[in-house]
């Protein structure tokens, strides 16, 4: 792909994500072309970023992550080994059949965060499939999120800032 072309999606992908009423602003990347952050729900003040990685000519990536409060992260740290195990390994095969591939951070003995990453090709790429990748991030972001309250309950508010990780 030329890199006329990949400018030509990238611009579209932006126009799409700002007639949505979702895009927040372009930010300064060192390893890709192109990187938005998006808000989304509009108005909920849960960012998530759209991705073009520099060695990819033709990818983005919708990117996010929810971190655990720490009511929710103590409460899992509470838990047994074989009870900790069992919610993960829940977590894992739920989260094994959304569309997003995830990460759990730092590591399965000490639970912070969850990162949510979807790929999507440029081949085929319209305003409704980005649209859905970013609604299955969103499904993603609450399913942690009410896993965590159904297990341990609601944590207090947060600022917006610092509530969706």
């Amino acid at each position: 792909m030329t890199k006329q072309e990949m400018d030509d999606v990238m611009r579209k992908v932006q126009t799409w994500l700002t007639e949505e009423g979702i895009y927040r602003d372009k930010i300064p990347d060192d390893k890709a072309n192109y990187h938005y952050k998006i808000e989304f729900p509009q108005g909920s003040s849960r960012f998530a970023d759209v991705v073009q990685p520099k060695p990819r000519d033709d990818l983005i990536l919708i990117i996010s992550g929810v971190s655990l409060g720490k009511e929710h992260y103590e409460g899992l740290k509470s838990k047994s080994k074989n009870e900790r195990d069992n919610i993960l390994w829940d977590m894992r095969f739920d989260l094994l059949f959304r569309n997003s591939d995830f990460n759990m951070l730092p590591n399965l003995d000490d639970l912070k965060q969850i990162q949510f990453i979807r790929p999507l090709h440029f081949e085929g790429l319209t305003k409704n499939v980005l649209m859905d990748a970013i609604r299955e991030d969103y499904k993603c972001h609450l399913y942690i999120v009410w896993k965590m309250q159904r297990l341990f309950g609601a944590a207090p508010p947060k600022s917006p800032e610092t509530m969706y990780g």
